[in-house]
């Protein structure tokens, strides 16, 4: 079966090559058996656009496109990282260029786990003076500093694009990921004001992520009202009803237990 694939997808390269197909037509051809999933003719099919017209904007294209078959649908990363560095090598300032550089970092940070590399590739594309996406490249290289354990570094990014006005769900990000990094560092009250920002937000996720986060947040400041009152404050549906019940019986566990143990400090006073 794998030799008469083989062998089609030879008779086909063979037959359009002797067409002498330029290169729209091949590109058309190309693209056509990756949308049926026929990866390895396109992957031929590309491979004789990019060796045709690789001087031009059709043999970046081309590579583009292995890369992507390579990455997306057969998950042969170190084959997709071959063909998107040869495009950011033998193209340099091309759109594509910047597009394989996102891949690139996208393999790095959530495949492999080489968070310097993949900060190095957003560096690369932010060098870059004219972006539509800067503010979410700027976010992805935060994020990946946070992965890293580089809170400063992505706390003062992240700061940075909130002065710079971010709207939308990129905001709840950013506010997101502000409020996780206080967490840590254990300035709650910094945390649980970033937090608050995302709770009305019309993302149903950031949402919730907040509200949850922000029950964290005042529990460990151990004022347990104000955290029973963020998990009841989740959107009304079966799984954070449970979600609200199960919390609010833990939570006032805790508080009974404390108080039990320590009532002249838990009683009638938060400690902050």
């Amino acid at each position: 079966m794998r030799r008469a694939g083989q062998l089609t997808g030879l008779v086909l390269t063979l037959l359009i090559t002797g067409c002498n197909a330029g290169p729209e037509r091949l590109l058309s051809q190309a693209e056509a058996r990756w949308r049926e999933g026929n990866y390895e003719d396109a992957i031929r099919l590309n491979r004789l656009l990019y060796a045709r017209y690789r001087g031009g904007s059709y043999g970046a294209r081309a590579l583009m496109n292995i890369g992507n078959i390579y990455y997306l649908n057969l998950r042969q990363l170190k084959d997709a990282i071959e063909a998107y560095n040869k495009l950011v090598e033998e193209f340099p300032g091309r759109p594509e260029e910047f597009k394989a550089r996102k891949q690139l970092a996208a393999i790095y940070a959530n495949e492999i786990g080489d968070l310097t590399q993949a900060i190095y590739e957003y560096d690369r594309i932010l060098e870059s003076g004219d972006l539509e996406d800067r503010a979410e490249l700027e976010y992805q290289r935060a994020r990946t500093h946070f992965q890293k354990g580089d809170y400063d570094t992505a706390l003062r990014e992240l700061r940075h694009l909130e002065e710079s006005g971010v709207s939308g769900h990129l905001a709840d990000q950013v506010y997101l990921k502000i409020g996780n990094i206080y967490q840590i560092q254990k300035k709650y009250e910094e945390a649980a004001s970033c937090f608050a920002k995302v709770t009305t937000s019309p993302c149903i996720d950031c949402r919730r992520r907040a509200q949850l986060h922000l029950m964290e947040t005042y529990e460990a400041l151990f004022d347990f009202d104000r955290a029973i009152a963020a998990i009841r404050s989740l959107d009304r549906t079966p799984e954070n009803l449970e979600t609200a019940e199960r919390e609010v019986r833990r939570i006032t566990e805790k508080r009974r237990r404390l108080e039990s143990e320590r009532p002249s400090q838990w009683l009638g006073s938060h400690p902050r």
